[in-house]
């Protein structure tokens, strides 16, 4: 907040020179009183924000300029036409509690700094958008920061609503609904005067302007710290926040307590040998209200300062890819996706829970021998940030892998005898069984096996096989030849 610039010993006599001499400047020569000047917060938001502690900034420094020239209106009724940037300065200094600005006369038009174009106002409301572009201290901004820290109201007061329509209230309860009612972008509208009561002796003080309302707050201001804190989202799954107070009258205050959502934290700061520091991992996504309080012995009542904090919901997009270990049914999977060192999730094949994974030490990777089918595999998490959870899944068709059986055929000379020998990849660990036209003949196979059948046959036709079932073919498979005997 600007400080008040004025000379309030000469103002009057500023104000009378002013109204009978003759000077360079006819800018500051109030005039007649024209209907088209209306009341407007905004300006004494603007002219109160223009000022500065020292000097007044250059014109070219400023977030936006008028074209000239811009008439106002004072609380006296009168109307002052100004031509320059150093006439609106000479009017700002000018002001005092009995002669202020407190109109404009629309439309007007402004310069953005830097920029060329003119951009036209054609209204309050419009006006009261730039101040919020340009992110000056409105009079809502000022009346929640210290309304009930440092003045209350002395009922009744009345108020416009946003319709315009007066209503006067008689009680902070009243004051709260009506305020609530007409929405986060109502300014307070009073009308004036408006009697507060002002810490720290509780004296009822008659507001006649906004430019008195910003001098109760000037006060305000001089004796209550400001405080700031700022925040950072650091663990995105976990709602994890960094929250560092952060402002001039740090060391002054010594302490001060933090609250989310009205409740207590922490006590903080140096006196408590504190390290400004919150760290908060929220239980769900919502909206939270982050408080720093603190009382002084030049602010006994108390100030806080207060962010409301949306922490989203956010779920990662979880992937992985697979592979088949060559001539089995071993496969596997590999996990990756962004954030995957922060969260831990679950694998799961056909809705079994089989591993967890991930975070700092996971391998993210799963190995499994798939028997032959359809198979489903997913990953799933659920985090503070995603509550109902999410999963990413892979339909893994298994095709069985089955031996390739093979026998040779020998007669034994002009005989009508015959020896069949097994021979094929891993006969020594794998059982088969032999047929002779589909009559079972006797089992084989595996250690210790001779892998030979020995038979006698009668003329005919014959169909030899040998069968086997695995694990890795559960359906089974043969392979057969055709025996002719004479």
């Amino acid at each position: 907040m600007k400080n008040f610039k004025t000379y309030i010993q000469l103002s009057a006599t500023l104000f009378l020179v002013l109204l009978n001499s003759c000077v360079n400047d006819d800018s500051f020569f109030p005039e007649e009183n024209t209907n088209d000047v209306v009341s407007s917060a905004a300006v004494a938001t603007i002219l109160n924000n223009f000022d500065s502690d020292v000097n007044f900034p250059l014109e070219n420094e400023q977030c936006f300029r008028f074209v000239y020239p811009i008439t106002m209106g004072y609380n006296t009724d009168s109307t002052i036409r100004v031509e320059s940037y150093d006439g609106l300065v000479d009017v700002i200094s000018s002001q005092g509690v009995n002669f202020n600005i407190t109109g404009l006369q629309f439309p007007v038009q402004i310069i953005f700094r830097d920029t060329d174009a003119e951009v036209s106002i054609a209204n309050e409301t419009a006006l009261l958008n730039i101040l919020r572009e340009c992110e000056f201290d409105t009079v809502r901004d000022e009346f929640d920061q210290f309304f009930n820290q440092c003045f209350k109201f002395d009922y009744p007061v009345t108020l416009f609503n946003t319709n315009g329509n007066e209503t006067m209230i008689t009680s902070d309860e009243e004051f709260q609904i009506f305020y609530q009612n007409q929405g986060a972008l109502y300014q307070p509208d009073f009308k004036f005067p408006v009697n507060v009561l002002v810490a720290p002796d509780i004296e009822s003080t008659a507001i006649d302007t906004y430019f008195s309302f910003f001098r109760i707050i000037e006060s305000c201001e001089r004796r209550c710290p400001q405080l700031n804190f700022t925040f950072e989202l650091i663990d995105r799954f976990n709602l994890g926040y960094r929250f560092e107070a952060s402002f001039p009258d740090l060391e002054v205050i010594g302490s001060y307590s933090w609250f989310i959502n009205g409740e207590f934290v922490e006590d903080d700061g140096p006196n408590n040998q504190g390290d400004n520091l919150l760290l908060r991992d929220f239980d769900t996504p919502g909206v939270y209200e982050v408080c720093i309080k603190t009382e002084t012995d030049t602010c006994p009542e108390g100030i806080e300062f207060c962010k409301r904090i949306e922490v989203p919901a956010f779920c990662p997009e979880l992937f992985f890819e697979f592979e088949q270990e060559p001539g089995t049914l071993g496969y596997t999977f590999f996990s990756n996706f962004m954030g995957i060192d922060e969260l831990t999730y679950q694998w799961f094949i056909d809705n079994q829970l089989i591993e967890e994974d991930g975070g700092a030490n996971g391998d993210n990777t799963l190995f499994s021998d798939l028997s032959p089918g359809v198979h489903t595999v997913c990953i799933k998490t659920i985090t503070p940030s995603c509550p109902d959870g999410v999963e990413f899944c892979r339909e893994i068709a298994v095709e069985p892998i089955c031996p390739e059986l093979f026998f040779m055929v020998e007669q034994e000379g002009d005989t009508p005898s015959y020896n069949f020998i097994a021979e094929f990849p891993d006969i020594d660990t794998i059982t088969y069984e032999w047929f002779i036209n589909g009559d079972f003949i006797e089992q084989d196979g595996g250690s210790g096996a001779d892998n030979m059948l020995f038979f006698q046959f009668e003329p005919g036709t014959y169909e030899i096989c040998i069968t086997a079932e695995t694990p890795d073919c559960p359906n089974g498979t043969q392979f057969c030849q055709e025996l002719v005997v004479q």
